[in-house]
């Protein structure tokens, strides 16, 4: 791996232009802070794990905007403390949100007839979108959500540091989250074991 500036404005502007290898550096410097500090506000190892998977998500989703940002240690935190803020929202909204997904593709639900085709569609789309992955993004990701294997796991069969498997496979999130973006809210349902959890 070459060398990458230790100033986060240089890393700042490195990533905003694409590069992993800058993007590696900042995922590798900060992933175990900000996954220490979510787990301090949600006292949930799961959950902080997510927020932490989510922060670097957005980071590599949103990386033409960084150019903007002046701190990028404070940046991290506030992101990940209103991610956490969201979720917790969501959580007490969760009983609406569990009864509409219920109504519209439960047993008694409206939608039936043509469930099972759109399913079909929609996991061939996704499919499509793997394997458009770099390989080892691709591989990483398949491990994952495939195989069920931890990241531990993943990083002794491909040879790789537990932080890089990470880095993948929120790379891999972040692209699959792009490109399936336009497809119909059904597909948030079908990804959410898939894609969005860890």
């Amino acid at each position: 791996m070459r060398n990458v500036p230790h100033s986060e404005s240089e890393l700042l502007r490195m990533i905003a232009a694409g590069d992993e290898h800058a993007y590696q550096t900042v995922f590798e410097r900060y992933w175990d802070p900000i996954y220490s500090t979510a787990l301090l506000l949600t006292k949930s190892p799961a959950m902080a794990e997510d927020v932490a998977q989510d922060v670097f998500t957005m980071l590599w989703e949103k990386r033409a905007a960084l150019v903007s940002v002046e701190k990028l240690e404070g940046f991290l935190f506030i992101t990940a403390r209103n991610m956490i803020y969201t979720r917790f929202r969501k959580l007490a909204s969760g009983h609406a949100y569990r009864c509409y997904v219920l109504d519209c593709f439960g047993e008694e639900g409206g939608r039936r007839a043509d469930e099972s085709t759109e399913v079909r569609e929609l996991e061939q789309t996704i499919l499509r979108a793997i394997q458009k992955l770099p390989p080892q993004q691709q591989k990483a990701f398949r491990l994952s959500r495939f195989e069920g294997m931890r990241h531990e796991e993943i990083a002794v069969t491909m040879g790789l540091s537990r932080v890089t498997i990470k880095s993948y496979i929120v790379q891999a999130i972040a692209t699959l989250r792009k490109t399936l973006a336009n497809n119909p809210s059904g597909a948030l349902l079908i990804l959410w074991g898939l894609v969005f959890l860890q």
